[in-house]
């Protein structure tokens, strides 16, 4: 059961904020000791079927070389990166912390192994996810009715209404975009007709207040400190 609706609106830590590594357990740690009400968490998979923290699409050892996750098996790559975090361990971290999940597909066949990381953990309303625009994205949902993915955007849609009503009937969650996409217009509609919003990472100041002023449910930032200085400002001149 959900315990927020959507007009409820949180703060997300990008991986890597706080200028720490972008596939850590610390980026986690730094963005709750920030005040973010959630954080991302960017998944892989290794050549063996693990799903990993993995931002880049592998890791480079001391050798030099870059070792992609899809080709490397999760003892060797281990070896490469010694600090090698587990979907199950970021998970569990993330509830310890009470943080919204927002997890960032690299790979969407990590997409069952999520399912039941979260499921163990207790935790799968707690979570959205991101990285598939719209087509992939109703397929996933398909698939996965009780994961709740979200339909990236690359642009602003010409006709508002009718993506929203597309991504109802594809039983989507929600829409996920760049900031500059988050039209008023968009983030209205979305909103009356019960969808969730989230925005990819932005630092910007101005886009993160027009963000919270236009109702945007998840606002990913690197700067959580900033972004959450701002809520009782909002909620002060509202």
């Amino acid at each position: 059961m959900i315990h927020y609706t959507n007009r409820d609106q949180f703060i997300v830590s990008a991986a890597g904020c706080m200028y720490t590594e972008a596939d850590s357990l610390e980026s986690i740690m730094a963005g709750n000791e920030k005040g973010a009400n959630g954080c991302t968490m960017m998944l892989d998979m290794t050549q063996d079927g693990i799903a990993i923290l993995c931002a880049r699409g592998g890791f480079r050892g001391t050798d030099g070389k870059f070792h992609t996750a899809a080709s490397t098996d999760f003892v060797d790559l281990r070896r490469v990166y010694p600090k090698l975090v587990t979907v199950g361990q970021a998970v569990e971290l993330a509830k310890s912390c009470a943080a919204k999940i927002c997890v960032q597909l690299c790979n969407r066949h990590v997409c069952p192994q999520v399912k039941i990381a979260l499921s163990h953990a207790d935790y799968l309303d707690n979570a959205y996810f991101g990285g598939l625009e719209l087509p992939e994205a109703a397929e996933e949902a398909r698939k996965n009715p009780a994961l709740h993915i979200m339909g990236d955007l690359p642009t602003a849609p010409p006709d508002a209404a009718a993506l929203v009503r597309a991504a109802q009937e594809a039983g989507l969650f929600g829409l996920r975009a760049a900031p500059a996409t988050l039209t008023r217009e968009l983030c209205a509609e979305a909103l009356r007709c019960g969808l969730f919003l989230a925005s990819t990472e932005s630092t910007d100041i101005d886009e993160i207040t027009r963000m919270l002023s236009f109702g945007v449910n998840f606002i990913e930032t690197e700067r959580p400190d900033l972004a959450c200085a701002l809520l009782p400002q909002l909620a002060e001149e509202s």
